[in-house]
């Protein structure tokens, strides 16, 4: 290496301009060494953190690794293959763990610990002016009003701060001038520990990877390309029935595809797709809600978001399907279950008198359809004053429940549970109506069993609000009275012809 360039220690006690010119330069020098050791240690201390993390990583890689075989996977979980072969890594890995530990232990010590003892112990020297404060008092002494005593006083304190100021600039010019040497071996001594630490780790890590892991890689590399190429061939055969599907779907997307493209299939055995289903949100507000239906056997089934199986929505085996206006919907349906008349006709007309047995049944229709203006009236007045007393009390809020109409009775069902609610004998109802101006609102009259007041039958009235046309649900009742009534009549006439 080149001479190393020195203040002159003997031109101290002088303090000349020269010699504080040059003391400026090597100033001048040490700021620029520390502003430069700066960025040095912390590019270092960046080194040896960045190590510490992947000593840290490492280990906590071989730990998850070793933990595969506990995990409870919901697809390929059992895969003894892929759980071997993740433990002999967690192996080789925590190997490597222990090598990137030691190799920061090495970088501690030979890297981080030279340059952080230069940084906070050698570029911390200063000098200080005691001497300059001394001379000016010494200046001020008057020659007129000497004063011995002020005078000798004075004098001390140049002669003690002149020493003192020149054996701290001797000792300053002298760190100054072993800086220069320091400065050399703060800037080698960490890379020449940087240096050996990484060969260390390379020979540490040569010595552990035997031949055995070489093999061992080797052949998880192969498996890997083995496995890359099944993916790539069935990404390619996937992307294929991609266009495919793309391509025989296009009439599909559309919302009201066109009946010539894509003609209906009558032979269907099972239906499955979303629906806007319309439930009540208020008196006589409604919203609509979608939800996943599908048809299983002779039931009708709906499935929500999240369940992992559908429920049961009504038995569609007895059920008719009829198209319904909707202010706010197009393409709008509603179910009804009814029971089939079955051979009525064939009875009637397999009887001796089929003209006198039809006219009986006619008869009795109308006779059991004729409306009482009593009790419509009584229907209209609880209707009254039901939404009258839920306006004053603020009554919104209601009881949700499925009205199921057969040839035996009327039930009310509970919607999630499918429990029966009320059940009412299809005979006791004696009106069904709804209110002349809300069709939603409907009610039924019907006489209770076994009660009587004053000799007349005792009368119950009940009153609903439905998602429905009301008349639509009253003359439901009315075809099942009516088919109630034909059954009737017919098996009066097998009694008749025994």
């Amino acid at each position: 290496m080149p001479g190393i360039d020195k203040l002159p220690i003997e031109e101290t006690l002088e303090d000349s301009p020269q010699t504080r010119s040059l003391l400026g330069v090597f100033e001048e020098d040490t700021a620029a060494t520390s502003s430069y050791f700066s960025q040095l240690f912390r590019a270092m201390q960046r080194i040896y953190d960045a190590q510490n993390e992947l000593s840290a990583a490492t280990h906590l890689t071989s730990r998850l690794l070793k933990d595969y075989e506990k995990q409870r996977f919901p697809l390929g979980g059992d895969d003894e293959v892929m759980s071997s072969t993740l433990q002999q890594f967690a192996k080789v890995i925590d190997e490597l763990s222990s090598c990137h530990a030691v190799l920061s232990t090495q970088l501690a010590d030979a890297m981080m610990f030279p340059i952080t003892q230069f940084q906070e112990r050698d570029l911390r020297g200063r000098r200080q002016q005691y001497h300059d404060t001394a001379i000016n008092r010494y200046s001020r002494l008057s020659k007129r009003k000497e004063n011995e005593k002020v005078k000798n006083e004075v004098m001390e304190d140049v002669y003690t701060s002149r020493k003192k100021q020149h054996e701290t600039i001797m000792h300053y010019f002298a760190s100054l001038n072993m800086l220069q040497y320091k400065k050399k071996m703060a800037l080698l001594e960490p890379l020449l520990g940087y240096m050996q630490a990484q060969i260390s780790f390379f020979k540490l890590g040569s010595e552990n990877l035997t031949q055995q892991w070489e093999e061992f890689l080797t052949n998880i590399g192969t498996s890997v390309q083995n496995v890359r190429r099944e993916m790539d061939s069935d990404a390619e055969a996937t992307e294929q029935a991609i266009q495919d599907m793309k391509a025989a779907s296009d009439p599909l997307y559309m919302p009201d595809p066109d009946p010539n493209q894509i003609p209906v299939n009558r032979n269907l055995t099972r239906k499955a797709g979303y629906l806007n289903t319309r439930y009540k949100t208020g008196l006589v507000s409604s919203a609509w809600d979608r939800q996943y239906f599908f048809t299983q056997g002779g039931n009708l089934m709906s499935q929500s978001r999240g369940d992992v199986a559908g429920g049961l929505v009504m038995d569609i085996d007895n059920c008719s399907v009829m198209a319904v206006d909707c202010d706010d919907r197009r393409f709008c349906f509603q179910i009804t279950w009814i029971a089939t008349i079955n051979n009525i006709s064939k009875r009637i007309y397999l009887s001796e008198n089929p003209e006198e047995i039809a006219a009986r049944v006619n008869q009795s229709a109308l006779e059991a359809f004729t409306q009482n203006e009593n009790y419509a009236d009584v229907i209209y007045e609880t209707m009254r004053q039901i939404l009258a007393a839920r306006a004053i009390h603020n009554i919104f809020r209601m009881t949700e429940s499925h009205l199921l109409v057969t040839c035996e009775c009327l039930k009310l069902v509970d919607p999630q549970t499918q429990v029966t609610r009320l059940r009412f004998p299809l005979s006791s109802v004696v009106l069904c109506a709804s209110h002349r101006e809300n069709k939603r609102l409907f009610g039924f009259v019907l006489t209770t069993a076994g009660g009587r007041e004053d000799g007349r039958p005792v009368t119950v009235c009940y009153v609903f609000e439905s998602n429905n046309d009301g008349e639509k649900i009253c003359d439901s009742v009315g075809l099942a009275k009516q088919i109630a009534l034909h059954s009737e009549m017919v098996r009066l006439i097998s009694n008749d012809s025994i």
